[in-house]
């Protein structure tokens, strides 16, 4: 959410005031680091061998207790969850139609409050914006990646005009 023309140039005037690249993490990125996320922690748990089990064997083990329609074989696969359709997001990033009762600083107020209740304030010290390092910002959260899709889910909810808590 900006009140800005376009979300890229909120990006780009936060990375001029405080000289460091900013991400926007659209759903799609989201995406790909939810699945990056997810084959990482795959490969550590049967590297750490803490499961005697590969995921496909176990997929293979599974199947064999469904019992098989002969007119209607289909093989049951395992879930792949993806960033959902959000109604609120477009042209990077998220918006409301302004007709709701609530404005866009109380909808942003309330997401902050929000994350941080939730996630803490991961606190930044900008030597961008001040040279002394005295600075900080508080809109850093430290979201663990596999809850990012939710994140974007209750973002979306909040312009929607809905309180997700």
């Amino acid at each position: 959410m900006t009140t800005r023309k376009t979300v890229d140039s909120r990006l780009l005037e936060w990375q001029t005031t405080c000289k460091h690249p900013v991400i926007n993490l659209t759903p799609e990125k989201v995406d790909k680091l939810y699945h990056l996320k997810l084959k990482s922690e795959s490969k550590n748990i049967s590297s750490n061998r803490l499961l005697p089990i590969s995921l496909s064997s176990l997929q293979k083990k599974m199947e064999k207790l469904f019992i098989k329609d002969k007119s209607h074989s289909h093989k049951p696969s395992l879930p792949d969850p993806k960033v959902p359709t959000l109604r609120t997001y477009k042209d990077g990033g998220f918006f409301i139609s302004g007709k709701g009762s609530m404005k866009l600083p109380d909808i942003e107020s309330a997401i902050h409050k929000f994350l941080w209740k939730k996630y803490g304030k991961g606190l930044v010290y900008c030597y961008g914006c001040d040279p002394t390092g005295k600075k900080r910002h508080t809109e850093w959260f430290n979201v663990p990646v596999l809850e990012l899709p939710s994140v974007l889910r209750l973002i979306d909810s909040y312009c929607l005009g809905g309180e997700s808590r």
